[in-house]
């Protein structure tokens, strides 16, 4: 196993896939807008915190984060976290929010500075995202960013659904990568620890996403993440990156 599957953490507890401990391209993105002080009046909201990895690195980068998780025993895990890992300044810009993204949270408009979505997206209907996309818009405060990354198609576990995606690409259906039975194409023993449904994105779908609620996409792009485990790899666009702002 390569040094990246090796600092995979084990799996969640809601049977949400698995939780990394290391910072991808985009989470790190997120923890350099915080550094810049994106993020230092108005709050950062990490949706689907897991285990707190970007939850705390934003914190010691200067923000205040709202650190969100469907898993209480993961919201816990956080806290627990932030109490070892962290400074008293730090703990005391940090807020926990369990809850169903998008529909159990409730925030101001105009309240975040930043919103970081990391590996959530791909349990989501198309309503659900639609909902999520637009809260987002309404939470951020103009010129908020937005950083999402996702699970895409072109994983070797959903080789064989690949050419039926490709064709509702084709038939511009507005939800190619919906998977209601996941199990009719993948196979592979690592999606027992996935949900039932999925839906797999792309820069395509994201993008029209994030331009229907009003942002500006500043980068929407497939590619691997260097702490993917092996056994997901493909060709190289296993994950899809989005980063948008609010405009002025």
């Amino acid at each position: 196993m390569s040094s990246a599957g090796k600092r995979f953490r084990p799996l969640t507890r809601n049977r949400m896939g698995w939780v990394s401990e290391r910072l991808s391209r985009l989470s790190q993105e997120f923890v350099a807008y915080c550094a810049a002080g994106g993020c230092a009046e108005t709050p950062a909201l990490d949706v689907g915190g897991g285990f707190g990895v970007a939850s705390l690195a934003a914190l010691k980068a200067g923000a205040r984060v709202i650190a969100n998780d469907l898993d209480e025993g993961h919201c816990a895990e956080i806290e627990r976290r932030a109490l070892e890992n962290c400074t008293e300044a730090e703990r005391a810009r940090l807020t926990v929010a369990c809850g169903r993204f998008p529909k159990d949270l409730t925030l101001e408009p105009g309240s975040l500075g930043a919103v970081h979505v990391s590996n959530v997206l791909h349990f989501l209907s198309g309503k659900q995202l639609d909902h999520g996309m637009q809260a987002i818009a309404h939470w951020l405060r103009p010129e908020g960013k937005l950083f999402i990354q996702a699970a895409t198609p072109y994983q070797s576990p959903f080789a064989a659904f690949i050419p039926e995606y490709e064709r509702r690409l084709a038939a511009q259906e507005p939800w190619p990568g919906w998977l209601p039975k996941v199990g009719l194409y993948a196979k592979h023993r690592q999606m027992g620890q996935m949900p039932k449904a999925m839906h797999l994105l792309d820069d395509q779908v994201l993008r029209r996403l994030a331009l229907a609620a009003g942002l500006v996409v500043e980068q929407a792009t497939l590619w691997r993440r260097d702490d993917l485990p092996q056994g997901l790899w493909l060709d190289g666009r296993e994950t899809v990156l989005l980063v948008a702002r609010k405009p002025a």
